[in-house]
């Protein structure tokens, strides 16, 4: 037909259409030799000219470090790694001053039935109860169990929410926790508007800065709070300001999965949550997403929950009958008695104390390898390393994890922290190419073993300043 383009042609102006480098710049020598560079961006192309497999959505950035380790020999072995990469704390029952997880699970014949999708009634009227102790003290406005719904994770809470939004304008920042790129890319009912935050400015997250959004249009905000993968948190007071500025304007979405790694108030237990600054239960379009996962240090029960108004948690929960299915029934029953405010309290006082102390090991042994660390994480397990004053070869996230993998050490390039759902630019424009998160969720022996594979890979590449610090075996 007159006119009509060959079907080769077509092709041609699609694969011409995918990224190949930097508009802003070109790749460096060592980027372009670099085998773990290549194989990352393979991974990430952009669309295919058919319906195929597309790669790219088929694992998160822990998941993908993970799989490069395997083929290291991280299956074989798993014992003789340190994985600093992982999102997950230590699962064990030796952290002084908490309680020994369950060891067996009770099924009762209610757990041999199909649950309802919303979760079992008294775990609902629990986590309410919770929030209400330690949030809602005094406040008229009072969480009952018909703002609690019970979920299979965090991943799937994100994904009913979106799943009930409207249309929208959803703001998130950058860099921020890796599986939110997932989410947004998959649901056409928003546009996804990145927010990058600020290296200068310790990447904080203003009131004015959400001010702004909102004024420009943007009527969802997605953020976490403490910070994945920076180790910060927005203080309360800011909290405050922030909802003030949002209520009646904007929807926010406030994932807490790591509101117990608190280390701002002395470790005397508390949580820092949004709770605090709800004026109605009902009427603040605040939803909030936390769980079992990390700061009751179970990430292999999937169980979470979404706390918000009645309208929006009642539509969260329907639509778990054709997402998910539903949270576990004997998981459920099982955590309603770890829920009980007082030993709560007493849980996360424990908690905070141990993982403060595993973050200044951490500080301290970095900081003696010459690492220069801009601020100390006031929350979270994580801290976000820049590599930029390391030698070329491993001064970028992928050859600095890459170096890692040969000494059996895991780290999560900081690339998968830059969110990029539209894949509007290249991601090695990315202000998170110099960066890894490094988790000191591990157990002490596990993070020490980390941390002297990070001295052996800067020895091996002449940039290690020679100290020699002892420290004490763990």
């Amino acid at each position: 037909m007159p006119g009509a383009k060959s079907e080769n042609k077509v092709l041609d102006d699609v694969t011409s259409a995918r990224p190949k480098v930097s508009a802003g710049r070109e790749l460096s020598d060592n980027e372009k030799e670099s085998d773990i560079h290549r194989q990352f961006r393979e991974a990430h192309e952009g669309h295919k000219a058919h319906a195929g497999l597309d790669p790219s959505r088929a694992s998160t950035g822990v998941v993908w470090t993970t799989e490069r380790a395997y083929e290291h020999g991280f299956a074989e072995n798993p014992k003789e790694w340190a994985n600093l990469g992982q999102g997950a704390p230590e699962v064990e029952d030796d952290i002084e001053g908490c309680f020994e997880r369950p060891h067996t699970i009770n099924v009762s014949m209610t757990g041999r039935e199909y649950g309802p999708t919303a979760g079992i009634k008294p775990l609902r009227k629990a986590v309410a109860d919770l929030y209400n102790a330690h949030h809602r003290q005094g406040k008229e406005s009072q969480y009952t169990w018909e703002n609690v719904c019970i979920v299979p994770g965090g991943r799937a809470g994100l994904i009913r929410i979106a799943a009930v939004l409207g249309n929208a304008y959803l703001g998130f920042f950058i860099p921020d926790y890796t599986a939110y790129n997932e989410m947004l890319s998959l649901f056409r009912n928003f546009a996804a508007i990145p927010i990058p935050l600020s290296r200068e400015d310790k990447y904080h997250i203003s009131p004015a800065k959400i001010a702004e959004e909102i004024q420009r249009g943007t009527s969802v905000i997605l953020t976490s709070n403490p910070r994945n993968p920076t180790g910060k948190m927005v203080s309360v007071a800011e909290l405050a300001e922030i909802q003030d500025i949002a209520r009646s304007h904007a929807t926010l979405i406030m994932d807490e999965f790591y509101g117990g790694y608190n280390y701002t108030t002395d470790c005397d237990g508390s949580v820092l949550s949004s709770a605090d600054n709800i004026q109605d239960v009902n009427k603040d379009d605040v939803l909030i997403i936390d769980g079992l996962t990390k700061r009751f240090r179970l990430p292999g029960w999937r169980v979470a929950w979404i706390v918000g108004p009645k309208e929006f948690i009642k539509a969260i929960g329907s639509c778990g009958s054709y997402l998910d299915g539903g949270t576990n029934v004997p998981f459920q029953e099982a955590a309603v008695p770890m829920l009980e405010p007082t030993s709560v309290r007493k849980e996360m006082k424990a908690l905070q104390h141990h993982f403060r102390d595993k973050r200044d090991y951490l500080i301290g042994r970095l900081t003696d390898m010459g690492f220069e660390l801009p601020y100390v994480p006031d929350s979270t397990f994580y801290l976000w390393l820049n590599l930029e004053k390391l030698p070329e070869q491993i001064n970028d996230g992928l050859n600095f994890f890459q170096a890692c993998l040969e000494e059996k050490v895991i780290v999560v390039p900081g690339i998968f922290f830059d969110l990029n759902p539209s894949r509007r630019r290249d991601l090695f424009d990315s202000p998170c190419h110099h960066f890894v998160r490094v988790s000191y969720g591990p157990r002490m022996d596990q993070l020490k073993k980390g941390l002297d594979g990070f001295e052996r890979v800067l020895k091996k590449f002449d940039a290690f300043p020679g100290k020699q610090k002892k420290y004490a075996s763990v």
